[in-house]
């Protein structure tokens, strides 16, 4: 399918249904500026109906489960390129999501820098940290307990801080045992 990406798609159902500008745009992601382009494109070439389908919806009812083919009835045909078609996919999805990365990449940049000058904290302790954070618990402490055994094997821990030590500040374990945030059972009577 050629049709561009899903938030495209999204525009174009909701436009071909009657809906808003403001609508389509909403429920698609698209800001208005781009959708304006997005109709004005269409109206002078109107894009092919598969560039309504969402993806992954399509589905032909011979793709259903079939039987494996003998390499025998195998034949690979080679299509001609279409370089036209690899322009415009290039500019309706590739291009406009590397923009979107790019923007989210410096904000979280900029953010991991202020961490580290204003909060003293090493950015990547604070990614490590973060991402433990968004992990269930079951995979934290399967994590958890996988970082602190290969630590011991390779005796990787804290040194001893003068700082620490002066401030009588116990620095005990790296991986800090926490109570359980999990529901525990209650008995009944």
């Amino acid at each position: 399918m050629s049709g561009g990406s899903m938030q495209l798609r999204m525009f174009r159902r909701s436009i071909r249904e009657g809906k808003s500008l403001a609508f389509a745009c909403q429920i698609s992601g698209i800001s208005p500026a781009e959708g304006k382009l997005i109709i004005k494109d269409d109206e002078a070439n109107p894009p092919p109906d598969d560039a309504y389908q969402m993806i992954g919806t399509a589905r032909k009812e011979d793709d259903m489960a079939r039987g494996a083919k003998k390499k025998e009835d195998e034949v690979e045909q080679i299509g001609k390129p279409d370089f036209d078609r690899a322009l415009r996919i290039y500019r309706e999805d590739i291009k406009p999501a590397q923009a979107k990365v790019g923007e989210f990449a410096q904000e979280q940049s900029t953010a991991y820098k202020e961490i580290k000058k204003d909060c003293n904290i090493v950015p990547g302790a604070a990614k490590l940290a973060f991402k433990l954070d968004q992990m269930e618990d079951t995979k934290r402490d399967d994590f958890l307990r996988s970082l602190n055994g290969l630590m011991k094997v390779l005796n990787i821990g804290l040194s001893a801080d003068l700082v620490d030590q002066a401030e009588g500040d116990d620095v005990g374990g790296v991986i800090p045992v926490a109570k359980s945030s999990r529901p525990q059972m209650m008995s009944v009577n």
